[in-house]
C-alpha cells in the first residue's frame, strides 16, 4: 500500500458527490501502488511574480518515488470535451448537465513547475535536475483514438479504460522515457517534499483574542443561571451545591442584591478574606447589603455591641471565641441582626459557625438562610452536618461555566463530588513549562508574562500568579515582568495578583500561572489550584510535578 497524505480522506470529501472521481483515484493509489510510493492529495499553492501578480493553484495528486521522481496529476470526472471555437474544456455529468472546467494538463503542468521551483529554492535538490512528469486522469471518459491536442498526447492521460490498472499506468508514466540529464529524487528529496507538502505546525494562540471570545461566552453562560433563583424564591432555607465554576458565587451575589433591593437587611459572607474583598467590590452601591468575611463580621458586630474580645490569641479565638461573640452581640443588640443571610463557599464553615450565623436572623419565620457550597472542597472544615440538615436545592448546579473545556478536563481529574458538565468554550491547551529548579521556573515565568504583556495580549489585571509554597512568593518579590504585584485581598487593575493557592480560593482570573507546584500535594488543593483560570492555565515546575498534577507519566528530563 502506498503512503497516503492524508492517511484517510475527511468526511466532507467522502460525502461530496462532485469529488467521487478523486475519491476513487485516491483509493486505487492507496490499495494498489507499492509501499515505496508517497501520494499527496489536494495540495494547494500560491505564488507571486516579480511584478506582484499573484497566482493560485492546486494539484489533485502528487506522487513521489525516491528513484522514479515526481508525477503531478489532475482528475476530471464526467464525460470530458473541449470546444473547438474557444478551447473551453467541459465536463458532462450523468444527467446531461455540462460544466466549465480548467484544462487539467495545464493545471498539472503549472503545479509541476511551481513545486519544482519551491524545492530548488529550498536547495533541497542541490541543483539536481529531478525527473518530473505531469498528466491527467479522466475516469468518466473513454479512451479516444487520437491525441486530444498537441500538448495532450494519449500517453500522458489515463481514461476510464485504465482505471482497473491505474497503478500500472502511474508506474509506466513515471518510468518511461530516458533523459540522461534527469536525476532521481532521492531520500533527501522525499523528505524535503514531505516537509513542503505535509509539514505540521502549531502556532501559539494569541491569548488576547481567546480572552475576549471565551470571556464573552463564559459571561453569557453564567448570566443564564439567574433563572434558578426564581425557582427558589419560596424557599426560606436552602443549601445549593455545585462544583468549581458552576456559578455559585454569581448566584449568591444575585440572591443578595435581590434581597437587599426588596428592602431586607442582607448579609453576604464567606470564610476567605480575599473573596470577601472581591464580593464587596462587585456589590458596591447596594443599600442594605452587608458584605464581610465571617471572622471580620464577628469582630465588627462584637465591637458595636460592646462585647470584649482578645486582641490576639491562638486558634481557639477563631474557632470559638469570635463566633460566640457574634451570638452575644446580636442577643444584646437585636438591631444588629439580618433579614437574610447568604453564605458563599459554605463548605469552609464549621457547623458551630453556621449555627451562629443563623442566630443573627431577626425573625426565624420570615428570615432567609442560604448556603452555597462545593461538596468537593474541604480545605478548612471537615464538618457538614449543618449543611446536610438544610433543605437541599432540587436544582443542582451541574454545568461548569467558568472554565474552558480544556481547563475543566484537568481540574475534573481532582474532583470527587457530583460530576458537572463542561459548558464553556473549548479553549487553549493547558500550558506547561518544565524547569529543573525553582530559579529557572521564576525566570521562565517572567519571560512568558513579559512576552504576553509586551505583545498587548493581556493586561496585568487579567493575570494571577499562584503558588503552592510561600518560598516562591518571597523569591518573586514585588514585581513580575516589570509590573507591580498585589495580594488577592487588595486587587488593583494595573497589578498582577501574586498569592497562595489557598488564599485565592473562591476567586478566578482569565490567566493563571501556577508555581511552587511541588507544594501542591493535597488533592483538594490541587482541585482549587487548577480551577481558578477562566481561559489560560499554565503549570511551571519540574517535569515530574507537572505530570503529577496532570496525572500523566513524566517525560524523561534533559
Amino acid at each position: 500500500m502506498a503512503r497516503m497524505y492524508p492517511r484517510e480522506l475527511p468526511r466532507h470529501v467522502l460525502d461530496n458527490p462532485k469529488l467521487s472521481s478523486e475519491v476513487r483515484v485516491y483509493e486505487c493509489m492507496r490499495d494498489k501502488l507499492p509501499g515505496d510510493y508517497n501520494c499527496y492529495y489536494s495540495r494547494s499553492w500560491h505564488e507571486a511574480d516579480r511584478d506582484g501578480a499573484e497566482f493560485d493553484g492546486e494539484a489533485d495528486f502528487i506522487i513521489a518515488h525516491a528513484e522514479h521522481g515526481l508525477l503531478f496529476l489532475e482528475v476530471k470526472g464526467g464525460r470530458v470535451s473541449c470546444r473547438e471555437a474557444n478551447g473551453q474544456w467541459l465536463s458532462e455529468d450523468r444527467d446531461g448537465f455540462k460544466f466549465r472546467i480548467k484544462n487539467p494538463l495545464s493545471q498539472a503542468r503549472s503545479s509541476k513547475h511551481h513545486f519544482l521551483k519551491r524545492l530548488n529554492a529550498s536547495r533541497a535538490l542541490s541543483g539536481r535536475f529531478v525527473r518530473a512528469r505531469h498528466g491527467a486522469i479522466l475516469p468518466g471518459s473513454a479512451r479516444p483514438r487520437r491525441a486530444l491536442a498537441p500538448d495532450a498526447p494519449l500517453e500522458i492521460i489515463a481514461f476510464g479504460d485504465n482505471m482497473k490498472t491505474l497503478d500500472r499506468w502511474i508506474v509506466r508514466r513515471m518510468t518511461e522515457g530516458d533523459d540522461h540529464r534527469e536525476s532521481a529524487l532521492g531520500l533527501d528529496g522525499l523528505r524535503a517534499l514531505e516537509k513542503l507538502l505535509a509539514s505540521h505546525f502549531e502556532l501559539r494562540a494569541h491569548i488576547g483574542i481567546s480572552l475576549a471570545d471565551d470571556a464573552k461566552t463564559i459571561e453569557r453562560l453564567t448570566a443564564e443561571q439567574s433563572w434558578i433563583l426564581d425557582s427558589l424564591a419560596d424557599n426560606k432555607e436552602m443549601a445549593i451545591s455545585g462544583g468549581a465554576g458552576s456559578g455559585k458565587t454569581v448566584l449568591a451575589v444575585e440572591k443578595a442584591t435581590r434581597s437587599a433591593a426588596d428592602g431586607r437587611l442582607t448579609l453576604l459572607t464567606c470564610y476567605n478574606a480575599p473573596l470577601a474583598a472581591h464580593l464587596r467590590t462587585i456589590c458596591q452601591g447596594n443599600e442594605g447589603l452587608v458584605v464581610a468575611s465571617f471572622h471580620a463580621l464577628c469582630r465588627a458586630l462584637a465591637q458595636k455591641a460592646g462585647v470584649e474580645l482578645p486582641s490576639d490569641g491562638d486558634q481557639s479565638v477563631f474557632d470559638h471565641l469570635l463566633p460566640e461573640a457574634l451570638v452575644e452581640a446580636v442577643s444584646n443588640n437585636p438591631d444588629l441582626g439580618f433579614d437574610t443571610v447568604i453564605i458563599d463557599e459554605g463548605q469552609d464553615f464549621r457547623d458551630s459557625w453556621l449555627h451562629a450565623l443563623r442566630l443573627t436572623i431577626n425573625d426565624p419565620e420570615t428570615g432567609g438562610f442560604y448556603v452555597f457550597y462545593d461538596d468537593n472542597q474541604r480545605l478548612f472544615s471537615p464538618e457538614k452536618g449543618f449543611i446536610d440538615a438544610l433543605p437541599a436545592s432540587s436544582i443542582a448546579l451541574t454545568r461548569n461555566l467558568r472554565n474552558t473545556r480544556r481547563i475543566y478536563a484537568l481540574m475534573a481529574k481532582w474532583y470527587q463530588g457530583r460530576r458537572s458538565i463542561p459548558a464553556g468554550p473549548e479553549g487553549e491547551p493547558v500550558g506547561t513549562m518544565a524547569c529543573r529548579n525553582g530559579e529557572m521556573a521564576l525566570a521562565r515565568l517572567n519571560e512568558r508574562i513579559s512576552q504576553m504583556l509586551n505583545s498587548g495580549q493581556v493586561a496585568p489585571g487579567q493575570i494571577a500568579v499562584l503558588s503552592g509554597t510561600g518560598d516562591a512568593l518571597t523569591a518573586l518579590g514585588e514585581r513580575i515582568a516589570g509590573k507591580p504585584t498585589c495580594r488577592a485581598d487588595d486587587v488593583r487593575p494595573d497589578h498582577i495578583v501574586l498569592d497562595t493557592v489557598r488564599r485565592f480560593k473562591g476567586l478566578s482570573r482569565p490567566c493563571i500561572f501556577l508555581i511552587g507546584i511541588e507544594g501542591l500535594t493535597d488533592p483538594e488543593l490541587i482541585y482549587v489550584a487548577t480551577s481558578r483560570a477562566n481561559v489560560l492555565l499554565e503549570l511551571i515546575g519540574t517535569a515530574e510535578d507537572i505530570a503529577r498534577l496532570k496525572q500523566e507519566v513524566a517525560a524523561a528530563g534533559p
